[in-house]
């Protein structure tokens, strides 16, 4: 130990002992020091117990809703609500003592960086770039670190040091009182770069180019220590980075294994366990994720998994989105899916050391322990897990596995997103209505009855777009589902905000009434500020299984087609508090071309899809990912994520579309096609001049059809539909979309694309253009390599792009292709405003000039699957696989909008 570090060490241990002094000591209490308890954030506090049933002892109402976890010393609770306000409670009175709010005013929102006690200090991140550090006796701040970069990562404590990360990765290790020792940045010393990490202008310069998942750079995660090692989840690698005393070496950068791509994943959770062993809960693509392990032995990092956590699209099981709690090598997770709740995994030698197992038997390597759907980290009690679920209740599970779960419930229902604080047999958490509760044995306090209107608007929108007229209120734009719109958008881009989701997507968030709405695949509805990003509300839904589809803003009222496995359901929210108004049942798989929400007409709402059994991988191997299931009775099941390439549908997929009322959810009328053909899930609805168009594929393996003894059949068909009663006005079998593409409907016309070729026996695929009129064909576009999503209609441009391959625009009247280019892109949902395809990463690129790229980053995505969209003026982005929600603007607002993090008074 060097004599610097010695000194420091004692000067710590004098100071935590004075401190006790100082703030005033409780004689026998319990302390909680920091996020998860320890700097592993391993979550285990096996010397603690809470004896239930708990009663409430207070609620106490903060300035916004609560996304952190409380920490305890010296017979004080303290905690640090969504706005940055830090508020300090008498544990024993439950008087507030102090409140101090941090800077960046209405824009300092979604603050997630938990306290620390650090001796007679508290210490967090805020929204706004500056690290605080405050007396915990006064509440008075003593210290700010003005990072000027956004802090998601909650200190940790360790060694007499503090330690944190900014979400640009740059790492600091500082004394109690705030006084910096060392910092080290990931952006400059591993990817290189020197410049402003949140300018997309910088990023195109430096790359020449555009940016990809290998300049991921975010660390909006936790980061963690043992010993004298800091792990950081930064920018999809795992960095172990040494505390050298006055300086910081770097020993490892880490790369989870290659599994379902190879790309760098996100990180959802990181803990350490006792070994020191890191424990990392990630996400790559498309459910594709698990908790893997990585030991630093020497410079060299061995890895394995935790049996029983690996999803893909076809096998059982949804994502976690939390970081794993450890005892010895038992793992503990919770993750959003109905019956599960809290898990214990048990390590297997067969598959804990192998990193190639794809698939391990989750009823043999896990054991569900009870409670509800949860993305808050569990709490490891001595023979008890406490954690919050996304129905508003806080749990106490027995670890044994069989003894009963006992929940008290917070009269508004809104999610426990943080873990809880245990101390002296009591539980202190927050939740998203703004109140920090406190249980304990002896809890008679009446549950609190004022609603803090946590969702109420605070920063309403500005600027020259905020007529209604200006949303991106649906997943393609408008009811014609063209994808464009024209809000005088250009360059230079700046950033405005940034905040974290706990979920993975694949649609574009939909806005209106100055709110912006995303639908995870897991079954939650979030909705934020569309000026700050400011949460307002959560609703989650359990049943929801890798529901792809988007929600339709309309009159403040918000429609949100949610599917699963064993049920599907269309539901109607309160788009101003996400109270549920209305649910209807549809059936069918959301699969990868089900984005499209429903079309509304008069009050009506519209939707359209197929039916039959449903599995995570199918009966018909050819048609799926990788593995097929065998039903015991042999009937056909259709794999509920399939592949576009022909896929198979059983004879009882029904091709349906259904309208409801749109005040009651009521049935109004019902229309089965499937005289037509067996199908119905990939397919596509949109509105134009009051008629409803309706498109859906069928397939076209003619062989395969005739194996089961069906008839050839047609392969698709396009409809004219009255919307007010469902009458077909005239119907076509001869254009039809063709798998992953929905309709577009614009100025009289009708544009399918798709995936496939139209018939058996070719490989041209085309883009069809139809008159609105009688389904006649005008044009058929020069062959294409495919045409997924949706074709782009816009004021100048026709534009489609293929799966990894070329992206097209056509020319109008004819459909010839007029400019042709690859990008490399993925599989990209792009969008156009005015002339600028918006690509993901914030790309944008000018159509109008040689698809020049004119921005590009920063690199917050490990993964291409969707691109932003211009709603009000203002750009909004959504990572598919990296847990990240960013926002945009250009022109005049960039030079009055400034992001909270680089608002400074000079």
């Amino acid at each position: 130990m060097s004599i610097r570090l010695a000194v420091i060490c004692l000067q710590f241990a004098v100071v935590a002992l004075f401190s006790r002094s100082s703030v005033g000591t409780v004689r026998g209490a319990e302390d909680w020091p920091q996020f998860k308890f320890d700097s592993r954030h391993s979550g285990n506090v096996a010397d603690r117990h809470v004896q239930t049933p708990l009663g409430l002892q207070a609620a106490i109402p903060l300035s916004d809703g609560v996304y952190t976890s409380p920490v305890v010393a010296d017979g004080r609770i303290y905690a640090v609500d969504g706005s940055g306000v830090a508020f300090c409670i008498d544990a024993a009175s439950f008087k507030v003592l102090w409140k101090t709010p941090t800077r960046g005013g209405l824009d300092n929102v979604n603050n997630v960086s938990s306290p620390a006690i650090a001796g007679p200090y508290l210490h967090f991140g805020t929204m706004s770039g500056f690290y605080c550090v405050l007396d915990r006796e006064t509440g008075k701040i003593v210290r700010e670190i003005d990072c000027r970069d956004p802090i998601f990562s909650a200190p940790a404590v360790s060694n007499g040091r503090a330690y944190f990360a900014t979400l640009g990765s740059q790492v600091y290790c500082v004394e109690p009182n705030g006084e910096v020792i060392w910092s080290w940045d990931f952006v400059k010393e591993v990817i290189g770069f020197d410049g402003d990490r949140w300018s997309g202008e910088q990023w195109h310069k430096f790359k020449e180019g555009r940016v990809t998942w290998k300049d991921h750079f975010v660390c909006s995660r936790n980061l963690a220590m043992y010993d004298r090692t800091i792990v950081i989840p930064a920018g999809g690698r795992i960095v172990f980075l040494d505390d050298g005393g006055d300086t910081p070496k770097l020993r490892k950068v880490a790369e989870v294994p290659k599994f379902h791509g190879g790309e760098y994943p996100a990180a959802f959770g990181l803990s350490i366990g006792e070994d020191n062993s890191v424990y990392v809960q990630w996400h790559r693509r498309d459910n594709a994720g698990r908790t893997d392990i990585l030991k630093l032995n020497g410079e060299e990092v061995e890895t394995a998994i935790v049996p029983g956590t690996q999803t893909y699209i076809d096998t059982p099981g949804l994502m976690s989105f939390a970081s794993v709690s450890l005892r010895g090598t038992d793992v503990y997770r919770v993750r959003p899916e109905e019956s599960f709740g809290l898990c214990r995994h048990i390590p297997s030698p067969e598959t804990h050391a192998d990193p190639n197992i794809d698939r391990a038997d989750e009823a043999k390597y896990a054991q569900y322990l009870g409670g509800y759907p949860s993305i808050c980290p569990p709490i490891l009690l001595k023979d008890q897990a406490v954690y919050g679920g996304l129905d508003g209740a806080v749990y106490v599970v027995p670890l044994p596995g069989d003894g009963e779960v006992w929940s008290f419930k917070t009269p508004f229902g809104r999610p426990i997103t943080a873990p809880a604080a245990v101390f002296d047999g009591r539980i202190c958490f927050g939740g998203e209505d703004g109140y920090l509760y406190i249980l304990g044995p002896d809890g008679d306090a009446p549950l609190p009855t004022r609603n803090l209107a946590v969702h109420e608007i605070r920063s309403p929108l500005s600027g020259d777009f905020t007529d209604p007229k200006f949303n991106w209120y649906t997943n393609y734009g408008d009811m014609g589902c063209t994808n464009s719109n024209n809000q005088g958008l250009k360059p230079p881009l700046r950033m405005r905000w940034v905040r974290r989701v706990e979920g993975s997507v694949k649609h574009i968030p939909v806005c209106g009434g100055g709110r912006m709405y995303t639908h995870t695949a897991e079954g939650q509805i979030i909705c934020v500020e569309q000026e700050t990003g400011r949460l307002l509300w959560r609703r989650y839904f359990p049943g929801v299984y890798l529901s792809f589809t988007s929600p339709i803003y309309h009159e403040e009222k918000l429609l949100v087609p949610q599917a699963g496995i064993k049920q599907s359901r269309l539901r109607c929210l309160n788009a101003a508090t996400g109270d549920l108004l209305w649910e209807a049942p549809f059936t069918g798989s959301p699969s990868w071309s089900r984005q499209f929400p429903p079309a509304l007409h008069g009050n009506l709402a519209i939707y359209a899809s197929g039916s039959g059994k449903m599995a995570p991988a199918g009966s018909e191997k050819a048609f799926i990912w990788r593995n097929s299931e065998t039903p015991p009775t042999n009937e056909e099941v259709m794999s509920y994520i399939y592949s576009h390439n022909n896929p198979f549908y059983p004879q009882d997929s029904r091709p349906t579309v259904w309208a409801w009322d749109l005040d009651t959810g009521k049935l109004v009328w019902q229309k089965d096609f499937s005289d037509y053909g067996a199908g119905g899930n990939d397919c596509g609805v949109a509105m134009m001049d009051g008629t409803l168009y309706y498109s859906t594929y069928f397939g076209y393996q003619a062989s395969l059809r005739r194996r089961r003894g069906q008839e050839d059949g047609v392969n698709g068909l396009t409809a004219s539909i009255n919307p007010i009663t469902g009458e077909v006005n005239w119907l076509t079998t001869d254009y039809f979309v063709t798998a992953g593409c929905t309709v577009t409907a614009r100025d009289g016309r009708l544009y399918l694309g798709g995936y496939n070729p139209a018939r058996d026996g070719t490989k041209d695929r085309f883009i069809w253009c139809l008159d609105a009129k009688d389904g006649s064909l005008v044009w058929q576009s020069d062959p294409v390599e495919s045409a997924v999503n949706v074709v782009t209609v816009g004021d100048k441009f026709i534009f489609s792009n293929a799966i990894r391959a070329q992206c097209h625009v056509f020319d109008k009247a004819t459909g010839k292709i007029t400019y042709r280019f690859d990008l490399d892109y993925n599989c990209t949902r792009f969008t156009v405003s005015g002339s600028f395809l918006m690509g993901p990463n914030m790309d944008m690129l000018d159509l109008s000039n040689g698809h020049k790229l004119v921005a590009t980053g920063p690199a917050v995505d490990s993964r291409e699957c969707l691109g932003s969209a211009v709603s009000n003026g203002r750009i909004f982005y959504i990572s598919q696989a990296s847990g990240l929600e960013l926002s945009a603007v250009s022109g005049k607002d960039a030079k009055r909008l400034i992001p909270v993090w680089e608002q400074r008074s000079e």
